[in-house]
């Protein structure tokens, strides 16, 4: 199982200039997601998840780092984007796929809702 948890707004973007300071720039890296393998064996996910909004789904395929992350038991790996805040506040589910085939939907809580 894998578990996935979004950080809205988080402070990557400072963190990122910090750790690249002379070289590459990450402007804009306001989503953080958290991706726990639950599970005893290794997992591969691409850098794209799929956006669920009451205007449709749409392909999100901008993470970073781009490519896999192979993923051990008991790891947490992170992906990094730029988010826009209107798509995010219309996005009600986030469904994240692995190299085997299975899917890991994310229902988004809001506050107060």
């Amino acid at each position: 199982m894998l578990e996935i948890r979004f950080i809205m707004n988080s402070a990557v973007e400072d963190i990122l200039s910090f750790k690249t300071c002379c070289g590459l720039k990450m402007f804009d890296q306001n989503l953080e997601i958290h991706l726990i393998n639950q599970d005893r064996d290794p997992v591969v996910v691409p850098s794209y998840c799929d956006l669920e909004t009451s205007e449709g789904v749409r392909r999100f395929d901008h993470l970073l780092p781009s490519g896999d992350l192979r993923i051990e038991p008991g790891e947490i790996k992170a992906f990094y984007c730029s988010m826009d805040e209107t798509l995010w506040n219309k996005t009600g589910r986030v469904i994240f796929y692995d190299r085997d085939g299975n899917r890991y939907p994310v229902v988004i809580h809001r506050a107060g809702g």
